[in-house]
């Protein structure tokens, strides 16, 4: 057993250093509950393991879900970022190829900052039609609210 969870963290280790060369490459900071690359998914292992290494994951699982913690890493990176993207717009803008560079790079972040990727298991989606039973996310204005407040008012929407 003790054989088994020391090999289970050593691909979690892995795991977690292949991501963040992922996240250092892509200039992302999300992370991934399961690693698919590395053949380590989450919910098959914790079946194998003591009670031990089912509170390692659920410590692990809580780590990944929260935002990401600013490490003096991070900082270094998007700070040579910053001047990697200022000095070749300096470059640009010498080669009167500033105004192109800025358009591209801005359209650049809107898609970087889309998601690309799937949805989590268990996450809703923004339309409600694709949702079990057409649920609405919150702040969602529906045909009913809106109707609502026209005949009583706003205050008679809770």
């Amino acid at each position: 057993m003790e054989g088994k969870l020391a090999e289970y963290r050593a691909r979690k280790r892995m795991a977690t250093v292949k991501q963040s060369l992922y996240n250092m490459v892509t200039l992302s900071s999300q992370q991934h509950v399961g690693y698919k690359d590395g053949n380590i998914s989450n919910s098959s292992f914790i079946s194998h393991t003591t009670d031990d290494a089912e509170s390692i994951e659920s410590n692990s699982r809580e780590d990944e879900i929260t935002s990401p913690k600013l490490t003096p890493f991070t900082v270094t990176m998007y700070t040579l970022y910053i001047l990697l993207w200022a000095t070749v717009y300096a470059i640009a803008i010498h080669l009167e190829f500033g105004t192109v560079y800025l358009i591209v790079s801005i359209l650049y972040a809107i898609w970087k900052n889309t998601r690309t990727g799937p949805k989590k298991q268990g996450e809703i989606s923004a339309y409600s039609v694709f949702n079990p039973n057409c649920e609405a996310i919150d702040g969602t204005l529906k045909a009913e609210q809106f109707e609502q407040e026209i005949r009583y008012g706003a205050g008679a929407v809770h």
